[in-house]
């Protein structure tokens, strides 16, 4: 007996179909092939592509773990930042989703109102705290989206592929020490840029820093 189909199978579903082959890959077609029904079946449950997209999206913000109210607020953020940046290594494509506007739902509204709230908590103004809140999600949601970018040997260019191959060296001495020296570690250059946001708007906090 086949499994009855709903709301939750279809958006299970479109999430498999974009985790394996990324978000452009959704269709009605492609996810009624996943669950092996009609894409006529799926207008039950969702009215179009949008409303599913949506609907991928707020299941993925729903998994970030809001910061602790327990420990300190450098603390909890990092904690926080480091759930969510592991949420989004599971599923990449809902990275520039979850940074436009065009999807903001309740799962992603509580997550930003936590995290302004343990930056008030931590001492820092309304205005201070707007700044932080930008930086620190434009981090946590931005560098899985860079990460994919910079993974895409397609945009690297003439002169990008020259150097990767050790020439051009003379020419740019510094990326090519860089290239060829450095260490590429995605996870802990993320952890060092967190902790250099949160370190930031704590030593401004600390000094008082207001702007209107």
């Amino acid at each position: 007996m086949r499994e009855r189909l709903t709301k939750e199978r279809v958006v299970d579903a479109a999430i498999a179909v974009a985790d394996h082959d990324g978000l452009d890959a959704i269709s009605m077609r492609r996810v009624g092939e996943q669950l092996d029904v009609q894409a006529m079946a799926l207008y039950r449950h969702v009215s179009n592509k949008e409303e599913l997209v949506n609907s991928m999206v707020e299941r993925v913000a729903a998994r970030f773990s809001v910061p602790r109210t327990d420990v300190g607020w450098k603390d909890a953020l990092r904690a926080s930042g480091i759930a969510a940046y592991a949420v989004l290594k599971a599923h990449p494509w809902a990275s520039a989703p979850l940074a436009s506007r065009a999807h903001v739902g309740p799962e992603r509204l509580r997550y930003i109102d936590a995290v302004l709230d343990r930056l008030r908590e931590g001492g820092l103004s309304v205005q201070l705290a707007h700044f932080a809140l930008h930086a620190y999600d434009g981090h946590v949601m931005g560098s899985m989206y860079r990460q994919a970018r910079d993974e895409d040997e397609a945009d690297a260019g003439a002169e990008v592929a020259a150097l990767r191959a050790g020439e051009l060296s003379a020419q740019y001495p510094r990326i090519a020490e860089s290239m060829t020296e450095a260490v590429h570690d995605d996870d802990a250059e993320f952890e060092l840029i967190l902790d250099l946001i949160l370190d930031g708007f704590d030593r401004l906090a600390r000094v008082g820093l207001s702007r209107s």
